[in-house]
């Protein structure tokens, strides 16, 4: 092992020194393609401008690049380079020699980049590695006809059809967390006075336990005890670890190609890293529960097979809808079980976290838009009155009346388009120098797709992009429609969920789970702030902590706590 330990320290050193020279050569002799693009300088030569892309406190970095530089705007990478080029994993050729990268959010590129010219540009091989090790080869961790192939099985398993018949599941789930906060929020104001609750931390739970019912028919969270299963835990925890390792995950290519994953994962064992340990035991739990329900679910489906059972032709939940069209599926074209448990996994943790970060950031906004809290709520009671004079009692929203509820659409679109989350997407080119936008760019070169900063470019949502703004989406026509540019976003017209074929498959599965959450928590209760200043820090998605300061006999020291306490009220 001490041999083994010193030949990789050695193929290190050599590495990083190649990468090191090769950076000093480019910088004393190379002509960069991207002179005439504005850009930060870099932050250093080590890491670029990597140190602040993927910070915690990197949102105002994302969004000086947009609003100072333009939709087009050159970043450093890590060593000069953010990546390997994906030739360089899959046909064996030499690393990118590209020391610069783009971060895009101009509409005409990225027009190019997801629609027009999609397959000329990958996401990176760090990425993809990244993924694959932690999630197995689901949708997240495969490029080109191997992607293709399996979104052709999973994309039908989230129809109009389908969400019809998990509404009642959703509903379940929401009820049962209305019936919950309830007894929280007599108890906290028994106890101290305020009914002030964690709604960051709930949302969090019901999130994973409404993806759960509804993706797996599986329970994750009882919500009305303490949550004790490990994959809460996990899932959870994963992407604040992940986001603290993205310098760490620029190597992830490299280490995917030393020997067979058996031999990788003992590499990982052996690596003295807390974080890398983390995400190693969290993968673990992830991947080991997706096997424990997908063996459950296919002796279910031989069981009602057997027995000639009514359920055997209509599914319950998405995996099992996801497992008979596989069955069905010709020889070329089914998953195998490790593409299934990483569609699961994938599933499952892209739900979750998207969703609880979106449920949180509209509560904490409809708390200080009391008025437009009023509005939504008032809606949706009237729907519900109508309901019943039509004799319908049981005080749940068909698919149709939640979908067709104008305030709530509107807060959820305008929260998704404003202020959930700063998502970068690396891709590369890997097929010829292209010209989006008229910026030629080569072979290889890292893009960072700017969710946010093109969700508020003003030339496409008007002079208000940069508020939040929920009547923009009550006119006639949509808001993108009075501009002569849009956005290539599969979801009205902005960059939330992505577009083309890499979009996300169930971004209409997530509105439909945040309209009957949020339906019955507001037409349940009234949601209003605490004088605690909440501030939103960036890990993939954005997170809520509050912030105190103290002073200490070193001066003033700042403190963070995750959470977002509201005032909970009947």
């Amino acid at each position: 092992m001490a041999m083994l330990l010193r030949v990789l320290s050695t193929l290190l050193i050599l590495g990083v020194s190649y990468r090191v020279g090769r950076w000093l050569f480019r910088a004393l002799f190379s002509k960069s393609p991207f002179q005439h693009i504005p850009g930060p300088s870099p932050e250093s030569w080590f890491k670029g401008n990597l140190g602040q892309l993927f910070n915690p406190k990197g949102l105002p970095f994302h969004q000086e690049l947009v609003e100072r530089f333009g939709g087009m705007v050159k970043v450093h990478g890590f060593f000069g380079v953010s990546d390997y080029s994906p030739h360089s994993v899959y046909l064996g050729s030499e690393m990118s020699d590209q020391d610069e990268q783009l971060y895009v959010s101009d509409p005409r590129a990225l027009h190019s980049i997801v629609i027009k010219e999609q397959d000329a540009f990958e996401e990176t091989a760090v990425f993809v590695e990244t993924n694959k090790a932690i999630f197995g080869p689901g949708l997240v961790a495969t490029i080109g006809d191997h992607h293709k192939k399996q979104r052709k099985i999973v994309n039908p398993i989230f129809s109009v059809t389908q969400l019809r018949q998990l509404t009642p599941i959703i509903y379940e789930v929401a009820d049962k967390l209305s019936g919950v906060l309830e007894k929280e929020s007599v108890q906290r104001l028994a106890q101290t006075g305020e009914s002030v609750l964690d709604m960051s931390e709930w949302m969090s739970r019901v999130a994973l336990e409404t993806v759960g019912q509804t993706i797996l028919g599986y329970s994750f969270d009882p919500l009305d005890s303490p949550a004790n299963n490990p994959y809460t835990s996990a899932v959870k925890e994963l992407i604040p670890t992940i986001f603290s390792l993205s310098l760490v995950r620029q190597f992830a290519p490299f280490l995917s190609r030393l020997g067979p994953p058996a031999f990788r994962r003992k590499l990982v064992d052996w690596i003295p890293n807390q974080a890398i340990q983390k995400v190693k035991g969290m993968s673990d739990v992830m991947h080991e529960t997706a096997l424990e329900i997908l063996r459950r679910k296919r002796k279910d489906i031989v069981q009602e097979i057997e027995a000639e059972s009514p359920e055997a032709s209509a599914a319950k939940d998405i995996i099992s809808v996801l497992l008979r069209a596989n069955n069905q599926a010709t020889a070329s074209e089914k998953l195998s079980e490790a593409e299934l448990t990483g569609q699961m996994t994938v599933l499952i943790f892209g739900a979750q976290d998207t969703t609880s970060s979106a449920l949180s950031r509209i509560l904490h906004l409809l708390s200080t838009h009391p008025e437009i809290q009023s509005n939504v709520r008032d809606e949706v009671r009237a729907r519900l009155r109508r309901q019943r004079a039509e004799g319908d009692l049981s005080e749940r929203l068909s698919y149709d009346d939640i979908m067709a509820l104008p305030w709530l659409d509107a807060v959820i679109k305008e929260t998704l388009r404003f202020a959930v989350k700063e998502r970068t997407i690396p891709y590369q080119d890997v097929d010829g120098d292209l010209h989006p936008s008229t910026v030629t760019i080569p072979v290889g070169t890292t893009l960072f797709v700017g969710i946010a900063g093109s969700n508020r470019l003003e030339s496409v949502w008007g002079p208000d992009a940069k508020e939040w703004k929920p009547t923009r989406w009550m006119t006639d026509a949509a808001p993108a429609s009075s501009a002569q540019v849009r956005l290539p976003g599969v979801y009205s017209g902005m960059m939330s969920f992505l577009g083309g074929g890499r979009s996300c498959v169930g971004y209409k599965f997530a509105q439909v789970e945040m309209k009957i959450l949020l339906s019955v928590l507001l037409t349940t209760f009234e949601f209003s702030s605490t004088d605690e200043k909440i501030v939103w820090n960036l890990s993939q998605i954005i997170s809520p902590s509050v912030q105190k300061s103290r002073m200490t006999p070193e001066g003033r020291v700042t403190d963070e706590k995750k959470g977002l306490p509201l005032v909970v009220r009947r």
